[in-house]
Order: structure tokens, then C-alpha cells, then sequence
């Protein structure tokens, strides 16, 4: 056995691929094609085959182990031709792919080529407290209907002592909200400019961020205690979690264990945060539970509990005290305010963005002192960046994500969804003691220590290189805790905003209801044109806002967003049409809302009314005035009628079907209609009979107004690129005209009716009575391939009846309509109704059927070529004879 080195590296490998190559040839081309035929006449034969395709299979197994030791499990194991043709892409395919593509990996990192991550990720942890047992698995399946959401579970916020109001669309201003600034470096209420940032340009942001966040200062001018630049060398990884009934945890669900819980966190330099927050059964949402882990102990805090989220919030005219619980619950309120304030304590979170603005909102708390986890892993430029995935790297444990969307407000919580919560923050401070160091590492690898500087930094943030990254995550962290909360008042007019109609069409690919392309084009004066899907849109979205603010619901339980577009794209007319859009394909599971079904009849009134709206807005001024008004209420407002807020301010609206608002009824009892809303007046229509130049309508539904053709062009477009809208306008009339073909009515001749006694003298002196007049009959539709020509257009020949036919001579059937003339003259000379002496007619002969030949008599073309022969061959027969 030769012992592959670097210097024979090469030559064994072209050894080994020319030896593969020619065992491959071989086979290929010294094997007959009829092995199988062969190898049942010979049983050595046979027996040979069977010993070599097992070594060749179980060959075949040891090469798929050796190249892929860390994934046997993956790949299974070749028993016979059929694993081999079956599962050949996986088992060999893959498995080759693999291997070739981690020699390729080595080979770059042996060269140069590719270098080695700042941080690598550790298999196994240094320290003995490494929980040695296999990887958790990840949890599969679904979680329990239950556990996701409490449909029956009454609402908690109905509880609560203060909740803000939904319909408040004012700004945020801390000042006049919270009484006190902990910590402060700046009194509250005032703004502190440094002299090198007077004369700087501040974005309108910053400026907002500068006026109205109470800690702007602070978080600007940061001041870090020593400890957060000194990570341990060697991290204690905390004790492991289990589904025990018995947890190591303290729940908080009263005020004594309130205050209890905040005189532990006065004490503490660092602390682990997490929250936990509910929006399906809530306008604005609320914190549901608040998880916070120090070195030694784990704590969860229940924030439905009345008591204690009133004494966490901080806000003026806070209604004093009545008990002694309540007394507890706000001095511990207090303290959790400072210590969150406090920058000496370093608050540890990963993905801080809500958790900063939640606290806002429930309780009015702000955050100093933030180290963002997240933003540390974006510093070491990791592959992965959530909790979940740092938890797996450096604790070996896979937290069970499916609690995430887990109905918080469930009261008492299972012991799974504890376990989860408290996962969230048991191992957060390891993994902050663990990044730092790796931070530490990083910089020093890319920024080599100056030894004139010394190796302990500075408290004010100046030091060695060394800890550049720390500094840097800070800094981000510090941007995320200047975050503020903005309650978002809803824009009707533009859609904009994070719920906002424009900004959901977009983020649902919906370009047709977008501000750009749905054909909302308002001017000045405030004339424009919406289309009604557009309109439709827009009210739905407008009910469903405000029912959800009225209602304290989030938007996504009053009405799904795939069903507000479904009832945008096909408007309903009645309740019922409505309601069966949920059992059609793409509507769903058939099954309505709850608050929909109480409130139907308020979203189809609010349906109808963007409808007319947007009719009325399409007439013009000079038909509002002349032309018959239904005999329903319409608001010609279109914002108004579009706009419902709640029941008192609801427009009430009673129109017609949406199939009727196309076609109007005709007042009379004619089968035309005198009017109509998409070709305008029967006279427009009279008017392209005769040629005149009046052919296209005043007014359309589908053309619009020939006058206001020009608010259709987008306003992107520069005057001198836009068409001329009229010529265009007549073109596309002159196109649909050109393609209608409006037949004239036709009326029948006057009957006249002749009494049965009447004598033929008679008939010629009396006066004849008409008939009836009979209704006008309308001539089908021709399409364009059968018409006749324009000169012709309006002549119509009469009809031949060609049902019957007849079998005969060719003039058989001039015979036969001779013979009925001549029994009709015989008829009328006998009444005495027939011609006079000066008229000439032609006399008919009687008819003789001896004539005509029969065709049962007819002979056949065989028969007839038959008969020609024999006259021949006894012709030729004769003339022999007479020679003779």
C-alpha cells in the first residue's frame, strides 16, 4: 500500500482516475448486451456475477461513508440493482457533490485563497459545564388551536386601570406624560445643543428625535461602566432547561412578589430583557408578559395582572393609591423605571426595535444603557442572526419556535409556553459574555493594540483598539434605544403609513390600487376620476379601520386582508353576496368573522355608496341638472360617501343591484331603452344612423366625459408627450360604433280585412278596415363576415324555402310550382275573383306521367357496359358469318 504524501498527491490521482476510467471502458465494451440470457445457461457465470455485484456494492458503501462521516444518517445503504437505480442522485450524486465541495473548501483555505471566520463557531464549549447529550431536534407539527389563539378567552384589556385610546391620533410627547426623569444628565423638558453641532445641518428625524425624546442626551452621550469592556475569559454556561413541572424560575403575578422582584434588580449590574406582546385581539396591541434573567435567578412577570401594570406605568396624574398592594405595585413600578434608565446597568435584549417602542406605549419607560445582541451579530458578520439561531451555536439548545405565535394572554400559562419564555433570557447573559469576547477578538485581529495606550479602557468609551467593536455595538444600540412611539393617524386621501391602503396594495402586489396606478388623478379644484375598484378599496379598508378601532380588534380579525381584496375585486350588492365571497375559491374556508357577521350590513352599504359615489362623480354638471333623479338618497361627496366611521356618523344609502346601474329601465314598455349609462341617449344613437357628427355620446360609463378625457393621462407624463385625448377618444367610439351594427325596425304592412259575404263588386267600392297595428320586430344581430354590403344594408330578401327536396328531372320543380299556379287561377276564376279578360296567361297542358322515365326502370353503368359487349362480340360474329 503506497502512502499518499504532498509530493505523490498528484501522481496517485491520475493513477486512480486512469485506472477508474479503464475498469469503466472494459466493462462497457467486452460485456454482451445479453448478460441476462447468459448468465441463465451458465450457473458459474451466474455465481461469478452475484460475488462481484456485491463487492462492487458494498464498495460503493464504504466510499459513501468514508466522504460523508458527519451525515451517515442521510444516506442509506445500496442492497441491490433497484437502490442503485432508484436512489442513485442521493445517495451517490449528493454524496460526491458534497465531498467534492469540502476538498474544494480545503483546498482554499490550504492556499490562501479563502480565509477563516473572525468568530468560529464552536462544536463543542471549553467549559465543564457542556451538556454532552445529543442536539435537541427541532420541534415539528402544529401546536393545539388553543394554544395559538383563545377565541373564547374574554378580553384582558377590559381589566386594565388605563388603555389608550384608539381613536387618539395625536403625537407622542413624553414630556407631558411621564413626571419624572431618572438618571437624568438634563432636566426634563429641556434640549441640551452642543456648540459643535450648533451650526450643523439636523435632519428632520433628528430634529423630532432631539425635541421629543426625553433621554436624547443621555443616549447621545453615553457613559459605559468598566465592566461591559471586561467579559470573562472563561463564561459559565447556565444550568439546562427541562419541561419539569418544578421550574428555577419566579413567577410574578402579584404585587408582593412585585417588590419583592424589584429590590432583586436594584442590586444587579446586568440584567437579560424579553416581552412578550399580543395584536390579534387588540387595536394597538399590549404587553402580555415581561421575562428578565439575572446571574443566579430567572424571573417572569405578569403584566395582566391589574396591579402590576399599573404601578409599572409612569404617567402624570396617575390616580393615587388605595391599598397596600397598590402602594407595593407603584414603589416597584419606580424602581424597574430607574434601574431600565439607569446607564450603570447594562440591559441586555436582542432585537430591541419593538421591545423599545412596546415599553413606550404600556408603560411610558424608557431604556439607557442597551446592549443589542443583534447588532453584535451583525458585527461579526454571521451567517444567521436571530436568538434562536445563537442559542443553537453557543448552548446547544433549539428553543421551541412555535410558542412565538402563542396566544399570551392564556391564564394560567402551561408549562410549555413558560419554558419558552424563559429561554428567551436564561442563556442571553452567556451569550453576551460570549460575543463580547468574540468582538474582542475580531478587533484585535483587524486593529493590533498600540502598547502606548495600555490595555484597560477608558469609561467614557476611549481605549485600546482592542475594543472598537464593543464600542461600535454600543453606538447601534443606543440608535435602537433612541426609537420612539408614534401613534399613526390614518391618511385617507394618500394611503400612507404602515397601515395605510396604498402601502398594503403594495406590499400585496396590487398595482391596480395603488395611488399610482388606480386612476385617482385629483386636481386643485378637486374634480377627478377613481375608478369604482379603486373606490370599493378604499371604503372597505376605511370600514375596516375604523370597526377595528371602535371594536379594540386588530384589523387582520375583522376582516382577513386576502378577503378585503376579494370584496374590492368583486363588490357584493347584498348581504348575501357578501357572504358567500368566504365560500367561494380564494375566499376562504367559508367561515366569516365574528365581527363581520354582526356588522354585514354596515360594509355593503359602505360598498354601494363608493359605487355611487363614483357615478355621480362621473356625470357631468349639466345632466345633474336635467336628467331624472332615482328615487334613492346619494351623497354627491365622494370622500363622504366613501367615509364610514361609526353607526351615528354612517351614511344610509339605499341604491339598486350593481347588474342595474349598467343598463337603466326604460320608463315605457319598448324593447329599446331611451337611455343608457354606457352608450348615453338613444339620440346619440340615432345620430350614427344618419352620418351626422354627433356620434360619439355626452357621457359614458365607459368612455367617461369626451370634455375630461384629458385627467385619465397619468400625471407622470410632460404635456408635450401626452396624445391628443380627443382624437383618441373619437377613435376608440368610432372603433365600438364600427363594430355595433344597429339594425332598423321593421314594421309589418296594414292588414285588411275583407268581411266573408262580400261580393267581388263589393271589394272594390268598400273601404278597407285595418287591422291591429302590430309591434315593431327587431332584426337579430349580423356579424360582420354575413353582412351585405352598405348599399344593400337595408334590403332583405325574402327567404327561399328550401326544407323540401325533390328527386327528379331538373324541371321538375318549375313543373310543380306551374301546377300550383294554375290550381290557384282555377280557384280564383271559379270565385270570380280571378283576372281579367286583358290579362294573358299561359296555358297548361295536362300533365302525362307516361313520360317520365322511372327510376326503378333505369339501368346501371355495369348492366349498360355488359349489354355493349354482347351487341359486339354478336356483331362481330355476324360479320364472320357473312364473310364465310
Amino acid at each position: 500500500m503506497t502512502l499518499i504524501t504532498r509530493d505523490n498527491f498528484g501522481l496517485c490521482s491520475d493513477t486512480l482516475q486512469a485506472t477508474a476510467l479503464d475498469a469503466t471502458r472494459l466493462a462497457a465494451s467486452s460485456l454482451p448486451s445479453d448478460l441476462a440470457f447468459h448468465r441463465s445457461l451458465d450457473q458459474s457465470l451466474a455465481h461469478d456475477l452475484d460475488s462481484l455485484s456485491t463487492r462492487v456494492l458494498d464498495l460503493a458503501n464504504r466510499i459513501i461513508q468514508l466522504s460523508n462521516k458527519d451525515n451517515v444518517a442521510i444516506f442509506g445503504r445500496l442492497e441491490d440493482e433497484e437502490d442503485v437505480v432508484d436512489e442513485f442522485p442521493r445517495n451517490i450524486v449528493d454524496a460526491m457533490e458534497g465531498m467534492l465541495e469540502r476538498t474544494d473548501s480545503a483546498l482554499d483555505e490550504f492556499l490562501g485563497r479563502k480565509k477563516p471566520p473572525a468568530i468560529q463557531a464552536p462544536s463543542t464549549l471549553p467549559d465543564s459545564h457542556h451538556n454532552s447529550e445529543a442536539k435537541v431536534s427541532v420541534p415539528r407539527g402544529r401546536l393545539d388551536p388553543t394554544i395559538t389563539h383563545a377565541s373564547r378567552l374574554p378580553k384582558p384589556q377590559l381589566r386594565f386601570r388605563y388603555l389608550h385610546s384608539n381613536s387618539d391620533e395625536s403625537p407622542y410627547i413624553p414630556v407631558a406624560l411621564i413626571p419624572h426623569k431618572w438618571c437624568a444628565q438634563v432636566p426634563l423638558g429641556y434640549i441640551f445643543e452642543d456648540r459643535s453641532t450648533e451650526n450643523e445641518e439636523v435632519e428632520e428625524e433628528e430634529k423630532k428625535r432631539r425635541t421629543l425624546h426625553p433621554y436624547y442626551y443621555e443616549l447621545m452621550h453615553p457613559t459605559y461602566p468598566a465592566h461591559i469592556f471586561d467579559p470573562p475569559s472563561n463564561p459559565v454556561l447556565p444550568s439546562s432547561l427541562d419541561a419539569s413541572p418544578s421550574r428555577s424560575f419566579t413567577l410574578v403575578a402579584n404585587s408582593k412578589d412585585f417588590h419583592a422582584f424589584a429590590n432583586t434588580l436594584s442590586s444587579v449590574q446586568e440584567l437579560a430583557v424579553d416581552l412578550e406582546h399580543h395584536s390579534y385581539r387588540s387595536y394597538r396591541g399590549f404587553l402580555a408578559l415581561m421575562q428578565i434573567s439575572t446571574r443566579q435567578e430567572d424571573f417572569i412577570i405578569d403584566l395582566l395582572a391589574p396591579d402590576i401594570r399599573e404601578g409599572l406605568r409612569q404617567g402624570k396624574g396617575k390616580s393615587p393609591a388605595k391599598t397596600a398592594d397598590e402602594m407595593m405595585a407603584n414603589e416597584a413600578g419606580e424602581i424597574v423605571a430607574r434601574v431600565f434608565a439607569d446607564p450603570s446597568v447594562v440591559k441586555v435584549f436582542h432585537g430591541a426595535d419593538s421591545d423599545i417602542v412596546w415599553l413606550q406605549q404600556d408603560f411610558n419607560i424608557f431604556v439607557v444603557g442597551l446592549f443589542d445582541t443583534f447588532h453584535a451579530s451583525k458585527t461579526l458578520e454571521f451567517p444567521k442572526h436571530s436568538l434562536a439561531k445563537l442559542l443553537e451555536t453557543y448552548c446547544d439548545f433549539v428553543p421551541d419556535k412555535r410558542y412565538q405565535l402563542a396566544d399570551w394572554r392564556i391564564r394560567p400559562l402551561p408549562i410549555e409556553m413558560l419554558t419558552y419564555a424563559q429561554s428567551d433570557t436564561h442563556f442571553l447573559l452567556y451569550i453576551y459574555d460570549r460575543l463580547r469576547l468574540a468582538l474582542v477578538d475580531k478587533a484585535m485581529s483587524q486593529f493590533p493594540p498600540d502598547s502606548s495606550l495600555g490595555s484597560t479602557p477608558a469609561i467614557t468609551g476611549s481605549g485600546t483598539d482592542s475594543y472598537r467593536l464593543i464600542r461600535d455595538v454600543l453606538a447601534r444600540s443606543a440608535r435602537t434605544a433612541l426609537r420612539l412611539y408614534e401613534v399613526e393617524a390614518y391618511d385617507a386621501l394618500g394611503g400612507s403609513g404602515s397601515s395605510g391602503w396604498d402601502t398594503l396594495a403594495r406590499k400585496w402586489n396590487k398595482v391596480a390600487l395603488t395611488a399610482s396606478g388606480g386612476f385617482d388623478y385629483s386636481s386643485s379644484d378637486g374634480n377627478g376620476t377613481t375608478s369604482v375598484l379603486v373606490a370599493v378599496y378604499r371604503a372597505v379598508h376605511r370600514w375596516r379601520e375604523d370597526v377595528a378601532r371602535e371594536e379594540d380588534e386588530s384589523t387582520r380579525y375583522v376582516l382577513p386582508t386576502h378577503h378585503l381584496f376579494l370584496i374590492a375585486e368583486r363588490p357584493p350588492s347584498t348581504a348575501s353576496d357578501l357572504v358567500s365571497l368566504f365560500d367561494r375559491v380564494g375566499g376562504g374556508g367559508g367561515v366569516v368573522p365574528p365581527v363581520l357577521r354582526r356588522r354585514v350590513g354596515e360594509l355593503v352599504s359602505a360598498v354601494k355608496s363608493a359605487i355611487d359615489s363614483v357615478a355621480v362623480t362621473l356625470k357631468c354638471p349639466t345632466e345633474l341638472g336635467t336628467a331624472e333623479t332615482p328615487t334613492r338618497e346619494v351623497s354627491v361627496d365622494v370622500s363622504a360617501a366613501v367615509q364610514h366611521t361609526r353607526s351615528n356618523e354612517i351614511t344610509k344609502v339605499i341604491s339598486t343591484d350593481i347588474e342595474s346601474r349598467l343598463w337603466s329601465m326604460p320608463a315605457s314598455s319598448s324593447s329599446i331603452a331611451s337611455h343608457s349609462i354606457l352608450f348615453s341617449s338613444a339620440q346619440a344613437k340615432a345620430s350614427v344612423l344618419h352620418g351626422t357628427t354627433a356620434y360619439t355620446a355626452a357621457h359614458s360609463t365607459l368612455m367617461g366625459n369626451a370634455s375630461r378625457v384629458s385627467m385619465i393621462a397619468p400625471r407622470c407624463l410632460k404635456p408635450a408627450l401626452m396624445p391628443n385625448t380627443t382624437d383618441r377618444f373619437r377613435d376608440i367610439a368610432e372603433r365600438i360604433h364600427r363594430a355595433l351594427v344597429i339594425a332598423p325596425t321593421v314594421s309589418l304592412p296594414t292588414a285588411v280585412s275583407t268581411p266573408l259575404n262580400a261580393t267581388a263588386s263589393d271589394s272594390g267600392k268598400s273601404t278597407p278596415t285595418p287591422c291591429e297595428p302590430v309591434s315593431q320586430i327587431e332584426i337579430p344581430f349580423v356579424p360582420e363576415h354575413q353582412r351585405q354590403s352598405r348599399l344593400s344594408l337595408h334590403a332583405y330578401a325574402p327567404m327561399e324555402d328550401d326544407t323540401i327536396i325533390v328527386v327528379g328531372q331538373a324541371g321538375a320543380r318549375q313543373r310543380k310550382r306551374k301546377r300550383e299556379k294554375n290550381r290557384g287561377m282555377t280557384s280564383q276564376l271559379r270565385s270570380g275573383s280571378g283576372p281579367t279578360v286583358g290579362d294573358q296567361e299561359a296555358e297548361v297542358g295536362v300533365f302525362d306521367y307516361s313520360t317520365v322515365p322511372n327510376l326503378l326502370d333505369e339501368v346501371s353503368e355495369k348492366e349498360k357496359t355488359n349489354e355493349d359487349s354482347d351487341r359486339k362480340k354478336k356483331k362481330s360474329r355476324q360479320n364472320k358469318g357473312e364473310c364465310h
